[in-house]
C-alpha cells in the first residue's frame, strides 16, 4: 500500500511539472489590462481545458508555484483556481492537488429539442385535460389584423393601463419603504396583511355586509380565492351548480377537481331559479356559484327579489353559495343591489372580491369573506401550497387605500367607463344588423352578444380577423364546448374612439358574416 502510494505520489508529481511548464508557456497575463488577474487566469485555463490542451486527470501547478512562476500574488492564484473548482472545471484532491476534472459535456440551447420524459405519460389524467383546455384558450393578444390595420380587443378583460393611478401607487409605494422599510419585504401573516383585512372589512360594510377581519382571507386575486374555496368543498363525482353562461375559467378548475357541473340557464334577472329548484331537490348539490352583479359573460344583474330567493332556496336544501363579487364597485347606472352576502344571516354565502377589475391586475389581491371556520380551512391549505401571498403588495394596498387614494380612483374609473359603456351601446344599436340582440349591462366591462345562428371560435375569428377586430367566442363560457351563438365584447381595455372604431368594424363583419352565411343555406 504504502509502495502504490509512492508510485501515485510519483506520477502526480510528474504530471504536476508537465502542467507547470505547460502552464507557464500558455498562461499570458496582462497587468495592464482593466481585467482583475485572476478573471484573466480563469478565462485562459477554462479554453485550455475546453480545447483539450489540459486533459482531464492532469494536475494543475500549486498555487505557490503558479504566483511564482506569474509574479503575481498567491492568494489571486487561489481566487482562481476556487472559481474554477466552483464551475466544475478543477477538483481538489488531498496534499494541495488541483486536478483538472472530466466534466459532463455541457447542453447547447436548442429550443426545439423535447425531453426523453413523456410528460404527457407521467402526468395525471387530470392535468392532462387541464392542459389541453389551456391550449384551447384563445390568448386574447393581437397588433395587426391580415389586412395590417390595428386589431381592436373587444375580447381582452383587463383594466385599462392608461387608468392606473400611477403616480399615486408611487407615493404609497415609497412611504412603506420609509416607514416599514426591510420589514414590509418579509414573510406576511398567512391570512393577510391586518390592516388590509381590516379595511376591507369596513368597506364591505358600504355593502350592507358585516364580517370582521378574521372572517377575512386574502389571496393572490379572485382566481386563488375560487381555487381554494373549491379545493376546500370539492369531492369526485360531487356536484356543483353555476350559471349557463358563466366564467369562464372556473369551468376548467371545476373539471380539474372531478366535480360533475350542472349549468343553469341565464334569465334577464339572474339564474334560472324555477331550474335551480328542481336541481336541488334532487340533492348532493355540492355549492352553487354565481356572479350577481355584471356578470361575466354576460353582463347580466340580478334584482333584489332574484337574490331573496336564491338565498332562501339554498337555505332550504343547506347548499353553500359562492358570490363571486369580482366587480361589485362598478356600477354606472341606477340604483346598487346590495350582494347576496348582506342577506347571509346563517352563513352560508362565500363572498369573493378582487383589486384587479378596478385596478391594478398584476398586484394579485383578492380576498375571501366567509363564516370563521371555513375561512380556516381554507386558510391551512393556502398555508401549505404558497405559504401566505405578497406581503409588500398588501402593506402598499393599504395605505394606497387608507390613504383614499382608491376611492378617488373608483371616482374617475365610473366617469370614465360610464361614458365608454354608453359609447358601445349606442354604436351597437345604430351599426348591428337587426337579428342580433345583446344585453345592456348597468355596470362593469361586458356585453353579451346573440347571433342568428351558431358559429365556431375558428370561422368567427377567422371571418373577424381581416376586419381588425377580436372577440371573445361564446363556447368558452359553457361546460361543454363548441359551436355557439354567442361572444362577448369587453370594454375593459378601451376608450370612447377605440371602442366606436371596433363596434363599426363588428358591425360591417357581422352584415358580411351573416349575408354569406344566409346564400349558403
Amino acid at each position: 500500500m504504502i509502495k502504490a502510494n509512492c508510485e501515485a505520489k510519483l506520477i502526480i508529481d510528474d504530471m504536476r511539472q508537465t502542467m507547470e511548464e505547460l502552464t507557464d508557456m500558455l498562461l499570458k497575463i496582462d497587468k495592464t489590462r482593466p481585467v482583475p488577474v485572476y478573471k484573466q487566469i480563469i478565462s485562459q485555463v477554462k479554453t485550455l481545458i475546453e480545447e483539450g490542451v489540459l486533459a482531464a486527470g492532469h494536475a494543475l501547478p500549486s498555487t505557490r508555484a503558479l504566483a511564482r512562476k506569474l509574479g503575481i500574488n498567491r492568494s489571486t492564484v487561489y481566487l482562481a483556481y476556487e472559481e474554477l473548482q466552483a464551475q466544475g472545471y478543477l477538483e481538489s484532491r488531498p496534499g494541495s492537488y488541483n486536478i483538472v476534472f472530466k466534466r459532463r459535456k455541457e447542453v447547447s440551447f436548442q429550443p426545439e429539442s423535447r425531453s426523453i420524459i413523456s410528460w404527457d405519460k407521467l402526468s395525471s389524467g387530470r392535468a392532462n385535460d387541464i392542459y389541453e383546455t389551456f391550449l384551447r384558450f384563445s390568448p386574447e393578444r393581437c397588433a395587426l389584423s391580415l389586412s395590417g390595420q390595428r386589431m381592436i380587443n373587444l375580447a381582452a378583460l383587463d383594466l385599462d393601463p392608461r387608468l392606473y393611478p400611477v403616480r399615486e401607487f408611487r407615493k404609497c409605494v415609497n412611504q412603506v419603504l420609509r416607514s416599514f422599510g426591510p420589514g414590509s419585504l418579509e414573510y406576511g401573516a398567512h391570512r393577510g396583511y391586518k390592516p388590509l383585512r381590516n379595511y376591507i372589512s369596513q368597506r364591505l360594510r358600504l355593502h350592507g355586509i358585516s364580517v370582521s377581519e378574521e372572517e377575512i382571507l386574502i389571496t393572490n386575486g379572485a382566481q386563488q380565492a375560487i381555487d381554494l374555496i373549491i379545493r376546500v368543498l370539492a369531492g369526485k363525482e360531487k356536484k356543483a351548480v353555476v350559471e349557463s353562461p358563466t366564467y369562464a375559467q372556473v369551468i376548467p378548475l371545476l373539471k380539474y377537481y372531478g366535480m360533475k357541473i350542472i349549468g343553469i340557464p341565464m334569465k334577464e334577472d339572474g339564474m334560472d331559479l324555477a331550474a335551480l329548484e328542481r336541481v336541488l331537490k334532487k340533492g348532493k348539490i355540492r355549492f352553487v356559484y354565481t356572479i350577481p352583479n355584471f356578470q361575466n359573460p354576460t353582463g347580466l344583474t340580478s334584482t333584489h327579489a332574484h337574490r331573496e330567493k336564491l338565498l332562501g332556496l339554498c337555505l332550504e336544501h343547506k347548499v353553500p353559495i359562492i358570490e363571486d363579487g369580482f366587480e361589485e364597485e362598478m356600477k354606472y347606472f341606477g340604483r346598487v343591489d346590495l350582494p347576496i352576502k348582506s342577506m347571509d344571516e346563517k352563513k352560508i354565502v362565500i363572498y369573493l372580491g378582487t383589486f384587479s377589475k378596478a385596478l391594478f391586475p398584476g398586484l394579485r389581491i383578492g380576498w375571501v369573506a366567509a363564516d370563521k371556520e371555513f375561512i380556516e380551512r381554507a386558510t391551512a391549505i393556502k398555508r401549505f401550497s404558497d405559504l401566505t401571498s405578497n406581503n409588500f403588495a398588501q402593506v402598499v394596498m393599504s395605505n394606497f387605500c387608507t390613504g383614499g387614494f382608491y376611492d378617488l380612483h373608483l371616482k374617475r374609473l365610473h366617469r370614465a367607463f360610464r361614458k365608454r359603456m354608453l359609447a358601445a351601446l349606442e354604436s351597437m344599436d345604430k351599426h348591428f344588423p337587426d337579428c342580433v340582440r345583446w344585453t345592456r349591462p348597468v355596470g362593469g366591462y361586458t356585453i353579451w352578444v346573440k347571433l342568428p345562428r351558431k358559429f365556431t371560435e375558428k370561422e368567427l375569428g377567422e371571418f373577424l380577423s381581416p376586419y381588425g377586430i377580436t372577440v371573445s367566442h361564446g363556447s368558452y363560457y359553457f361546460p361543454k364546448p363548441g359551436p355557439s351563438e354567442y361572444f362577448r365584447v369587453s370594454i375593459a381595455s378601451l376608450n370612447e374612439e377605440e371602442i366606436r372604431e371596433g363596434i363599426v368594424r363588428l358591425g360591417k363583419a357581422l352584415k358580411n358574416l351573416l349575408k354569406i352565411s344566409e346564400e349558403r343555406k
